[in-house]
């Protein structure tokens, strides 16, 4: 069976390091595609960035301890106005 086609881990089969990481990469998913969210809504509100546009983004993870370093780019759109 492939990684994809897993079935999902219960947490009570988890170990302390799994549900670790999956409360930070939840809690690092959710705080920033809100602040990202809110962001891109004031900037074209306020006429900074045009509505409907394409932005590149890059994100990066450092764990210094590990010498772990992980970047992920892409690009992402502008709302629309009303969006």
């Amino acid at each position: 069976m492939s990684e994809q086609q897993k079935p999902k881990k219960d947490m009570a089969d988890m170990t302390p390091a799994e549900i670790s990481m999956r409360k930070f990469l939840k809690a690092l998913g959710v705080t920033t595609h809100q602040k990202l969210e809110a962001a891109l809504a004031d900037a074209v509100a306020s006429g900074t960035l045009p509505a409907d546009s394409q932005l590149d983004i890059t994100a990066k993870i450092d764990i210094a301890e590990l010498g772990f370093s992980h970047t992920i780019s892409a690009q992402i759109a502008t709302p629309q106005n009303g969006d």
